[in-house]
């Protein structure tokens, strides 16, 4: 019985026979947020939220476990492609908790928010079974579309137009920056053991691809690394920070004094990662400064 009330709030909570209108014809989709949990899976723990930003643009954030946020600025075709899942199947009408008649042990479990233009809205949820009339195709169409940019990385024709790389320990530290403004390209690097950088202008323009080469050679573009907005300045560490023509962003940066074996889970052993995106960074540098 204990049970039984539970779930009844739960579903009371979630909508479940709500007679929700239907959005209007010329209504938008502006925002979906959908998260999976996955048993056991690499990316057990996993949500994306698409929003239309207006002007054309759009926003892509991917959020994986307590790892921080991936944001990607997108062209707003996505949400066009998502509106169009959603109003085929009818996705709107879905209210409520669905489940298996049957109790599944480590299932997969999945929850649905959408918001319209004409501020019509929808939420559900579920484990181990969806809505009727091909709902299971459904939710598998959004999550494929939105699965893109988990492990996305830079197409190779997007241009950079920044790159930060830092490396503090105990006994100094270096910074090697790239900045390009049309074809112009200014680099200012600091080496380690000194106190001050130089900075260089007139630099070769074809040095922002080679250092977008050193982003996709070591998959930083999806490293989960330490959250940026709590960083420990007194602790040993490298940062990345990088920007490209389409908007996407990369903000990242590790410990140096971390327990790997406690945490080999994250993408990457960051010694390894360290040391090749530092001499990765060093020579793609020390090839263009004259």
């Amino acid at each position: 019985m204990f049970r039984l009330l539970i779930l009844m709030s739960l579903l009371s909570f979630l909508g479940c026979g709500k007679d929700n209108p239907a959005p209007a014809d010329d209504a938008r989709l502006t925002r979906i947020h959908f998260s999976a949990t996955h048993g056991y899976h690499a990316y057990s723990n996993i949500g994306y939220k698409a929003e239309r930003l207006g002007e054309g643009k759009a926003r892509v954030t991917v959020e994986v476990g307590n790892d921080r946020d991936r944001i990607f600025d997108v062209e707003e075709a996505v949400m066009d492609s998502l509106e169009a899942i959603v109003r085929e199947y009818r996705m709107y009408t879905y209210h409520g908790y669905y489940q298996p008649e049957m109790e599944i042990m480590d299932g997969d479990s999945w929850s649905l928010e959408l918001s319209f233009s004409d501020k019509t809205e929808a939420s559900c949820g579920g484990y181990m079974a969806y809505p009727p009339k091909g709902g299971h195709i459904a939710i598998g169409k959004v999550e494929g579309l939105l699965s893109r940019w988990l492990d996305q990385e830079p197409a190779e024709e997007v241009g950079l137009v920044s790159y930060h790389y830092e490396y503090h320990d105990a006994e100094g530290s270096e910074i090697y920056d790239f900045r390009r403004k049309d074809t112009v390209c200014t680099v200012y690097v600091k080496l380690y053991g000194q106190d001050k950088g130089r900075t260089y202008e007139g630099i070769d323009p074809y040095m922002a691809t080679r250092l977008a080469d050193v982003i996709r050679w070591d998959h930083m573009a999806s490293y989960t690394g330490e959250n940026r907005a709590e960083e420990d300045t007194s602790r040993p560490r490298w940062i990345l920070t990088a920007e490209y023509e389409n908007g996407q962003r990369i903000d990242t940066m590790d410990y140096l004094d971390r327990e790997i074996p406690d945490e080999s889970w994250r993408q990457g052993v960051p010694s390894m990662t360290e040391i090749a995106i530092r001499n990765a960074t060093q020579q793609s540098f020390s090839e263009n400064i004259h």
